[in-house]
C-alpha cells in the first residue's frame, strides 16, 4: 500500500458523523472563570461532541477522552492556568463547517465565538471534510475559505493563533493547514503522527469503531501538550 493510500485509510477509519455533532443552539460553549486571558478552541468532535446513544458516546466533552478534565480541550486550559492564572476558555464545535467549507455565508454561525474576543485562538479541525471534497480539493480550494474563517475569529491584531494538522493525516489538507500558518505566521503543531499509532487511540474502549479512532486520554495530553508548547 502506498503512503498517499494508507493516510486515506487512517482518515477514512472516522466514520463518526460530522452531522448534529452538538445541538445547533450550543454550537458555541464560553466558561467564564474571571480570567484575564482568553482561550478560544475551534474544532469538531475531538474538541466536543454530545451524548450520541446511536454510536454509544454518552458523554459531552472531547471524544474519546474517559473525562472532561482528560480531554485535550481541558488539559490545554489547565496547563494554561499555570502559565496565565485562569483562563476563560470557549469551544466552536464546527462539523458543520467542514462540511461545506466553501459556503462562506455560513461563517456567522459562529458569531457568538467571534464574540468571544479571544486572545489565543486554536484551530484543530478539517478530518470532516468528506470524501468527493477532500479528493478534489483542487477544483474546490481550501485554503481561501479556511483564511476567511479564522479570520472571521480574529478581533485582536496581537491574536496568538495555533493551527494543528490532522490527526488521521491526509496531506491534501494538512499541506493547506501547514501553508496558511507558514503564510499568516501563525504557530504550527504537528499531531499527524499520533493518529497513525494506536498507542494514541481508544481502541478496545468503545464499540463503534468510529469513536474508537478517536484519541484516548494519552493522545488527548499529547495534543495539549504540543499546543501549549507553542505558546
Amino acid at each position: 500500500m502506498s503512503e498517499k493510500n494508507e493516510k486515506i485509510s487512517s482518515i477514512e477509519k472516522n466514520t463518526v458523523s460530522s452531522k448534529g455533532q452538538v445541538k445547533e443552539y450550543d454550537i458555541v460553549r464560553p466558561v467564564d472563570r474571571g480570567g484575564k486571558v482568553n482561550v478560544l478552541f475551534v474544532g469538531n468532535s475531538i474538541t466536543r461532541h454530545a451524548p450520541a446513544e446511536e454510536i454509544g458516546w454518552p458523554f459531552d466533552w472531547g471524544m474519546a477522552a474517559t473525562k472532561e478534565e482528560n480531554d485535550y480541550v481541558h488539559v490545554a486550559v489547565s496547563m494554561l492556568d499555570k502559565k496565565y492564572g485562569k483562563v476563560n476558555y470557549c469551544t466552536a464545535c464546527c462539523g458543520d463547517w467542514e462540511r461545506e467549507y466553501f459556503n462562506d455565508e455560513k461563517i456567522s454561525r459562529w458569531a457568538k465565538a467571534r464574540e468571544f474576543d479571544a486572545d489565543i485562538l486554536v484551530v484543530r479541525l478539517g478530518e470532516n471534510i468528506w470524501g468527493p471534497l477532500r479528493e478534489n480539493l483542487d477544483q474546490v480550494p481550501l485554503y481561501p475559505h479556511l483564511e476567511k474563517f479564522i479570520e472571521f475569529f480574529k478581533t485582536k491584531k496581537d491574536m496568538k493563533v495555533v493551527i494543528t494538522d490532522l490527526f488521521w493525516a491526509y496531506e491534501g489538507i494538512d499541506k493547506v493547514l501547514r501553508e496558511i500558518a507558514e503564510k499568516k505566521g501563525y504557530s504550527f503543531v504537528h499531531i499527524s503522527d499520533l493518529g497513525e499509532n494506536d498507542e494514541y487511540k481508544s481502541i478496545g474502549k468503545f464499540w463503534h469503531d468510529g469513536v474508537a479512532q478517536h484519541p484516548n486520554d494519552l493522545g488527548m495530553r499529547v495534543i495539549a501538550e504540543r499546543i501549549v508548547e507553542k505558546l
